[in-house]
Protein backbone atom coordinates (compact mmCIF):
# COMPACT_ATOMS: atom_id res chain seq x y z
CA UNK A 1 0.00 0.00 0.00
CA UNK A 2 1.49 3.37 -1.13
CA UNK A 3 0.72 6.33 1.13
CA UNK A 4 1.59 9.95 -0.62
CA UNK A 5 2.45 13.17 1.05
CA UNK A 6 0.52 16.29 0.47
CA UNK A 7 1.54 19.61 1.76
CA UNK A 8 -1.46 22.05 1.99
CA UNK A 9 -0.59 25.81 2.36
CA UNK A 10 -3.41 26.72 3.30
CA UNK A 11 -2.06 30.31 4.98
CA UNK A 12 -1.01 31.20 1.33
CA UNK A 13 -4.09 30.33 0.08
CA UNK A 14 -6.05 32.30 2.20
CA UNK A 15 -3.91 35.14 2.88
CA UNK A 16 -4.42 38.47 0.53
CA UNK A 17 -1.50 38.92 -2.20
CA UNK A 18 0.40 41.59 -0.23
CA UNK A 19 0.77 39.19 1.86
CA UNK A 20 1.59 35.87 -0.33
CA UNK A 21 4.95 34.95 0.40
CA UNK A 22 7.26 34.47 -2.61
CA UNK A 23 8.21 30.76 -3.75
CA UNK A 24 12.03 29.98 -3.83
CA UNK A 25 12.94 27.81 -6.71
CA UNK A 26 14.92 25.12 -5.31
CA UNK A 27 17.98 24.19 -7.16
CA UNK A 28 19.80 20.91 -7.49
CA UNK A 29 23.19 20.99 -5.94
CA UNK A 30 26.17 20.97 -8.57
CA UNK A 31 27.79 17.34 -9.09
CA UNK A 32 31.10 17.01 -9.24
CA UNK A 33 32.69 16.17 -12.36
CA UNK A 34 35.08 12.91 -12.20
CA UNK A 35 36.56 13.84 -15.66
CA UNK A 36 38.56 16.71 -16.75
CA UNK A 37 36.38 19.59 -18.41
CA UNK A 38 36.97 20.19 -22.57
CA UNK A 39 39.65 23.11 -22.92
CA UNK A 40 39.46 24.97 -26.24
CA UNK A 41 42.34 25.21 -28.39
CA UNK A 42 43.68 27.80 -31.03
CA UNK A 43 45.74 27.35 -33.75
CA UNK A 44 48.78 29.12 -32.44
CA UNK A 45 50.36 29.75 -29.16
CA UNK A 46 47.55 32.04 -27.01
CA UNK A 47 49.19 31.91 -23.28
CA UNK A 48 52.11 31.03 -21.37
CA UNK A 49 50.60 29.51 -18.30
CA UNK A 50 52.94 26.54 -18.11
CA UNK A 51 56.27 29.00 -18.52
CA UNK A 52 55.23 31.25 -15.98
CA UNK A 53 53.88 28.34 -13.61
CA UNK A 54 57.68 26.71 -14.24
CA UNK A 55 59.29 30.32 -13.29
CA UNK A 56 57.27 30.26 -10.23
CA UNK A 57 58.24 26.68 -9.25
CA UNK A 58 54.87 25.38 -8.76
CA UNK A 59 53.25 22.01 -9.21
CA UNK A 60 50.09 21.52 -11.01
CA UNK A 61 48.79 19.52 -7.91
CA UNK A 62 49.56 22.87 -5.77
CA UNK A 63 47.69 24.94 -8.42
CA UNK A 64 44.85 22.41 -8.20
CA UNK A 65 44.58 22.99 -4.37
CA UNK A 66 44.88 26.98 -4.96
CA UNK A 67 42.14 26.76 -7.97
CA UNK A 68 39.77 24.01 -6.72
CA UNK A 69 40.22 22.79 -10.55
CA UNK A 70 41.47 18.80 -11.06
CA UNK A 71 45.45 18.29 -12.07
CA UNK A 72 43.78 16.84 -15.95
CA UNK A 73 41.76 20.02 -16.76
CA UNK A 74 44.64 22.52 -15.73
CA UNK A 75 47.28 20.33 -18.09
CA UNK A 76 44.91 20.85 -20.86
CA UNK A 77 44.47 24.35 -20.00
CA UNK A 78 48.18 25.22 -19.72
CA UNK A 79 48.95 24.39 -22.98
CA UNK A 80 50.27 27.15 -24.59
CA UNK A 81 47.08 27.09 -27.49
CA UNK A 82 44.33 26.68 -24.63
CA UNK A 83 42.10 29.32 -25.49
CA UNK A 84 40.78 30.34 -21.86
CA UNK A 85 38.10 32.66 -20.62
CA UNK A 86 38.87 35.37 -18.62
CA UNK A 87 37.61 33.70 -15.53
CA UNK A 88 39.74 30.53 -16.36
CA UNK A 89 42.90 32.89 -16.59
CA UNK A 90 42.21 34.55 -13.25
CA UNK A 91 42.10 31.79 -11.14
CA UNK A 92 45.46 30.87 -12.36
CA UNK A 93 46.77 34.40 -11.58
CA UNK A 94 45.90 34.37 -8.46
CA UNK A 95 47.02 31.01 -8.30
CA UNK A 96 50.27 31.99 -9.34
CA UNK A 97 50.28 35.43 -7.93
CA UNK A 98 51.21 37.24 -11.02
CA UNK A 99 48.86 39.95 -13.44
CA UNK A 100 46.97 38.44 -15.72
CA UNK A 101 48.80 40.08 -18.65
CA UNK A 102 51.65 38.08 -17.77
CA UNK A 103 49.42 34.91 -18.43
CA UNK A 104 49.15 36.08 -21.84
CA UNK A 105 51.33 35.19 -24.98
CA UNK A 106 52.19 37.80 -26.20
CA UNK A 107 54.92 37.95 -30.05
CA UNK A 108 59.05 38.35 -28.44
CA UNK A 109 57.92 39.44 -25.34
CA UNK A 110 59.32 38.27 -22.11
CA UNK A 111 57.34 38.07 -18.02
CA UNK A 112 57.89 41.45 -16.08
CA UNK A 113 60.73 42.36 -13.95
CA UNK A 114 58.75 41.84 -11.08
CA UNK A 115 57.65 38.22 -11.76
CA UNK A 116 61.52 37.18 -12.62
CA UNK A 117 62.46 38.81 -9.73
CA UNK A 118 60.20 37.29 -7.58
CA UNK A 119 60.37 33.95 -8.91
CA UNK A 120 64.47 34.44 -8.44
CA UNK A 121 63.52 35.46 -4.58
CA UNK A 122 61.42 32.17 -4.29
CA UNK A 123 64.50 30.22 -5.49
CA UNK A 124 67.10 31.90 -2.75
CA UNK A 125 64.18 31.56 -0.30
CA UNK A 126 64.22 27.97 -0.81
CA UNK A 127 67.89 27.34 -1.09
CA UNK A 128 68.58 29.79 2.58
CA UNK A 129 66.19 27.53 3.82
CA UNK A 130 67.61 24.50 3.08
CA UNK A 131 71.24 24.74 4.16
CA UNK A 132 69.32 26.24 7.30
CA UNK A 133 67.96 22.67 7.67
CA UNK A 134 71.14 20.91 6.56
CA UNK A 135 73.35 23.11 8.46
CA UNK A 136 75.94 20.82 9.83
CA UNK A 137 77.43 23.64 12.11
CA UNK A 138 75.67 26.27 14.50
CA UNK A 139 77.99 29.36 12.31
CA UNK A 140 76.02 28.16 9.59
CA UNK A 141 73.13 27.65 10.67
CA UNK A 142 73.35 30.46 12.06
CA UNK A 143 74.13 32.50 9.34
CA UNK A 144 70.91 30.80 6.95
CA UNK A 145 69.01 31.83 9.92
CA UNK A 146 69.59 35.67 9.09
CA UNK A 147 69.52 34.92 5.45
CA UNK A 148 66.11 33.68 6.02
CA UNK A 149 65.18 36.69 8.08
CA UNK A 150 66.78 38.75 5.69
CA UNK A 151 65.41 37.96 3.01
CA UNK A 152 61.50 37.58 4.96
CA UNK A 153 62.19 41.44 5.23
CA UNK A 154 62.37 41.98 1.71
CA UNK A 155 59.34 39.79 0.74
CA UNK A 156 57.30 39.06 3.76
CA UNK A 157 55.32 36.86 1.75
CA UNK A 158 58.18 34.51 1.57
CA UNK A 159 57.41 33.25 5.24
CA UNK A 160 56.67 29.51 5.31
CA UNK A 161 58.28 28.93 2.37
CA UNK A 162 59.62 25.19 2.58
CA UNK A 163 63.52 24.10 1.36
CA UNK A 164 63.94 22.17 -1.77
CA UNK A 165 62.18 18.96 -1.75
CA UNK A 166 65.21 16.04 -1.22
CA UNK A 167 63.14 13.22 -3.03
CA UNK A 168 60.06 14.79 -5.51
CA UNK A 169 57.04 16.26 -3.77
CA UNK A 170 56.01 14.96 -0.45
CA UNK A 171 52.34 15.00 0.50
CA UNK A 172 51.07 16.20 3.69
CA UNK A 173 49.30 13.85 6.53
CA UNK A 174 45.74 15.10 5.15
CA UNK A 175 46.50 14.62 0.88
CA UNK A 176 46.10 10.42 -0.36
CA UNK A 177 47.63 9.64 -3.61
CA UNK A 178 45.46 8.32 -6.71
CA UNK A 179 45.97 4.92 -4.92
CA UNK A 180 43.94 5.55 -1.91
CA UNK A 181 41.42 6.89 -4.14
CA UNK A 182 40.85 3.80 -6.44
CA UNK A 183 39.51 0.66 -4.25
CA UNK A 184 41.54 -2.54 -4.32
CA UNK A 185 40.83 -5.97 -4.55
CA UNK A 186 42.33 -8.40 -2.82
CA UNK A 187 42.17 -11.92 -3.20
CA UNK A 188 43.04 -15.05 -0.63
Amino acid sequence: MATVDLQFNLLDALAPSSMKRAKQEIKPAAHKRKFSLPVEQADHAVNRIAFVREQQEMTLRSVSRHTGIDVRTLRKQEKPTANLTLTELSKWSEALDVPVANLIEEPESTLDNPVKKRAAMVRIMRSAVSISEEASSEKMSALADTLVSQLVDLMPELEGLSAWPQYGQRRGPEEVGRVAERPMRVEF
